[in-house]
This record gives C-alpha cells, sequence and structure tokens, in this order.
C-alpha cells in the first residue's frame, strides 16, 4: 500500500468504493445547505419500494447508523456529500489510513512462549454445555407482562401529543 502510494487501507476503501456505487440509487430531496443535511430517498432494485434516510453531514450522522458506526461513510452520506459539494473522503476515519496501519505494525512483536512458561492462574475453566444450549426452532414465548405503553393505540396517542407538546 505504501509502494502504490495509497491514502487508505484496501479494506476500508473497497467498502468505500462499494457505497459509492451503491449511491446513485439515492435522490436528495429536501436539503439544507446551511447545516449540510438532506433528507433522502432510496430506490429499490427489486421493487420492494423505497426507504427515506436522513443524514447531517456536520454531525457526522446517517439514520442508517453506518456512518457513525464504522467510520467509512455510507452510500446516503456519500451522495449527500455529492451533493452539497463535499469532498466524501473527508468522512472516513484517519484510523483507516496507510500511516495508521503502518503505525499499527512497526513496534516489534514478541514471540509467544509455550504452556510451560505461563504463570499459574488462580481460576478453572468449566465447560457447561447448559448455558449455551440454543433453543428450538420456532419463534420464542415472551414472559414478558404487556402493558398499556404496548397497545398500538395508546402508544399512537403519546406520540401525538408528544409532538404537540414540541411545536
Amino acid at each position: 500500500m505504501i509502494n502504490a502510494n495509497q491514502q487508505w487501507a484496501d479494506v476500508a476503501f473497497k467498502l468505500f468504493e462499494a457505497r459509492h456505487a451503491e449511491a446513485v440509487r439515492h435522490i436528495v430531496q429536501k436539503f439544507d445547505y446551511n447545516q449540510q443535511s438532506a433528507s433522502m430517498v432510496t430506490l429499490s432494485l427489486i421493487g420492494q419500494g423505497s426507504r427515506n434516510y436522513v443524514i447531517k453531514l456536520k454531525h457526522h450522522m446517517c439514520s442508517c447508523g453506518k456512518l457513525g458506526t464504522n467510520e467509512i461513510p455510507c452510500s446516503h452520506a456519500i451522495q449527500a456529500c455529492r451533493h452539497f459539494g463535499v469532498n466524501a473522503l473527508n468522512f472516513i476515519s484517519h484510523y483507516y489510513s496507510v500511516q495508521s496501519y503502518k503505525k499499527t505494525y512497526q513496534e516489534r512483536f514478541e514471540p509467544v512462549y509455550g504452556e510451560e512458561y505461563w504463570d499459574p492462574v488462580d481460576f478453572e475453566l468449566v465447560n457447561n454445555p447448559t448455558v449455551r444450549a440454543r433453543r428450538g426452532p420456532g419463534r420464542q414465548v415472551s414472559t414478558r407482562i404487556s402493558n398499556e405503553i404496548d397497545r398500538p393505540q395508546v402508544r399512537a396517542l403519546q406520540q401525538y401529543q408528544a409532538r404537540q407538546a414540541r411545536e
């Protein structure tokens, strides 16, 4: 990567390129240039409808959750950057840079010696297969007791009242 004069590690740049290709399916509907925020519609290739996402570039936030999670811009953020005239590569975290990658492995690694050199431990590892037993097939029955918040009509009324209070 250094000899090829790359700025980003391969794994990050390949993911960025895949998301960049996917960004053409997104259409910016509403936007605010000052806040660099946008509402975006994703067009489905298989006819299953569309989805809406909210992107706030200044806050490094997208409602899909990918932008803040791995710090590589999602396809929605890339399309928003294209719309606002911002370089989407600036949203890739510096942790993915070739320089950071090089720093990670520049220190000397010590060999791991055999078990006979390990310090003794004061605990015992026990394999208990019942702890990790899998549940059977099918939907699991909930033991939770439902209350009024679980009823859709009450929840919808509460959300409506909360919106009215904010406005």
